[in-house]
């Protein structure tokens, strides 16, 4: 137990024992429960997630094919890991997780320096044997084939809502533009890769609906589970009464912005809020952008047949995303250097500047 009242998992520090540990990826949309999911498995004791943070994907390039980890190359990969964007915001013992990392020297893979990383990260639940390590994040959507290739035992849990759900609550951040043909293209698009991973990789990947866990959370988190081969622990559903300890460690108008619901118990109240609040123009554009992807993903459209108009209107939001899918590609095949600059805080000033122009104009 940290001196703070904080976890650190409960693991003999050996290579061979973390070798053994299994990761697991919580993977989806924005809005659309990742962070309830995530905050379920934080308070699992069998299970090491720590805040979002996409650094296997960013280092991968200076640090992915490395097999033999010398001092020197340690010494310049735990720097890169503070810049990672959102690393700050995990609980570590800066000192010991130096020490650990040091430990890796010789014949290591990039996965098991990865793991090191992961399981130094202090939580605010008690951890008894770590089972399993997770990561929530949004962007490893695009990129489960080289999470798979880094990971080959990896899982893949994908947590779907409804669209135009999804969009009505994206209104309320500002890390993207509230543009409904945008968000709902953005809403397939990660879908669609989803079940072409799943294609590829069928024992690895889970499905679940928003609406499905919140409306029986004891039934389909037991079956998550035994996806991923761990103890169903109902004392979980109890992770929003860490409010204290989450004040205590992350700025109030982040918590009250982004992550208000996450301090009350699993509930229905976020379901059909479209319902009330999107125009009946806005669910045309939505049910016409996400097509048959809807009817698969088991949500009713309210309109099916085409209407010009609306796919006129809906084009500027599909080439704005077509747009920044395209680029996502061009900046993967950057220099290392040139493509941290770019993806350390670029894509949230974007989406920042965007949405500040967009609601003065709107």
């Amino acid at each position: 137990m940290h001196s703070k009242g904080l976890y650190l998992p409960v693991f003999p520090f050996s290579m061979e024992n973390i070798a053994r540990i299994p990761f697991f990826f919580i993977i989806g949309r924005p809005r659309t429960g990742t962070t309830l999911l995530r905050s379920l498995f934080d308070a699992h004791p069998n299970v090491q997630i720590p805040w979002e943070c996409q650094f296997i994907l960013n280092l991968y390039p200076r640090y992915g094919k490395i097999t033999f980890w010398t001092k020197e190359i340690l010494g310049r990969f735990y720097p890169d890991l503070l810049k990672q964007w959102q690393f700050s915001a995990w609980n570590i013992d800066h000192v010991k997780l130096q020490s650990d990392l040091q430990a890796c020297e010789g014949k290591t893979s990039y996965a098991m320096v990865c793991q090191v990383v992961y399981l130094n990260h202090i939580s605010f639940y008690p951890k008894e044997t770590i089972r399993l390590i997770g990561d929530k994040n949004h962007g490893y959507t695009i990129y489960t084939h080289r999470l798979k290739k880094l990971f080959p035992d990896a899982k893949f849990v994908y947590i779907l809502r409804d669209y135009r759900d999804n969009y009505q609550s994206v209104k309320n951040v500002d890390f993207e533009l509230p543009v409904v043909s945008l968000v709902v293209f953005k809403w397939k698009y990660f879908y669609k890769k989803a079940l072409q991973a799943s294609k590829r990789y069928p024992e690895s990947f889970y499905f679940i609906r928003y609406e499905d866990l919140v409306t029986d959370p004891g039934f389909h988190l037991q079956k998550i589970c035994e996806f991923l081969d761990i103890p169903f622990v109902p004392e979980v559903f109890d992770f929003y009464k860490m409010k204290e300890k989450a004040e205590e460690k992350y700025p109030a108008e982040i918590l009250r912005k982004h992550h208000k619901s996450l301090f009350n118990p699993v509930n229905t109240s976020r379901i059909g809020l479209w319902e009330k609040f999107m125009t009946e123009r806005q669910i045309r554009i939505a049910d016409h952008v996400a097509g048959v992807f809807a009817d698969q993903a088991g949500y009713q459209r309210k309109y099916q047949g085409f209407n010009l108009w609306i796919a006129v209107l809906s084009l500027p939001g599909i080439y704005y995303a077509r747009f920044i899918y395209l680029m996502t590609r061009i900046i993967d095949r950057l220099p290392y250097r040139l493509r941290e600059k770019l993806l350390s805080k670029g894509p949230l000033w974007i989406a920042k500047t965007f949405s500040v122009l967009f609601r003065k104009s709107s």
